[in-house]
């Protein structure tokens, strides 16, 4: 039997499971602030003068970055908060947009009153032809 015929033959324990799974998927996807496009993005900053916040290792972050962002881990945020200005809005960027949420739980823990989160990270500005300084 393979896992699938498992699934259906029992599916009184996989609709549970899948369940939990959805529940959780939104629950993460929701959570530290809303979830903006890159086009969003930059109307944030040519309207508000938002801050873009980089949480990505140093590494990554030299290899490519968008303009004027601010390289801060994550764990270091308090360390940093003096980088922040706590009366504009925080654009949150990582990779592919998955670690974005539980760092604007933090943002927002420290005061920051609009957190927003780059949708699918860098991937989705790179997929829009949007510059990189590297």
């Amino acid at each position: 039997m393979d896992f699938f015929d498992f699934l259906i033959s029992r599916w009184y324990l996989s609709l549970p499971l899948l369940l939990t799974l959805i529940f959780w998927y939104f629950h993460e996807t929701s959570k530290g602030g809303k979830r903006i496009t890159p086009s969003q993005a930059v109307n944030l900053i040519n309207d508000k003068d938002a801050i873009f916040i980089d949480i990505r290792e140093k590494d990554n972050f030299d290899s490519g970055h968008i303009h004027g962002s601010i390289n801060v881990q994550k764990d270091s945020f308090e360390k940093q908060e003096h980088l922040l200005n706590k009366g504009k809005p925080v654009v949150v960027i990582t990779e592919n947009g998955l670690d974005a949420g539980s760092a604007g739980v933090e943002l927002l823990k420290l005061g920051i009153e609009e957190v927003y989160l780059l949708k699918d990270g860098l991937i989705s500005w790179q997929e829009e032809s949007l510059p990189l300084v590297k």
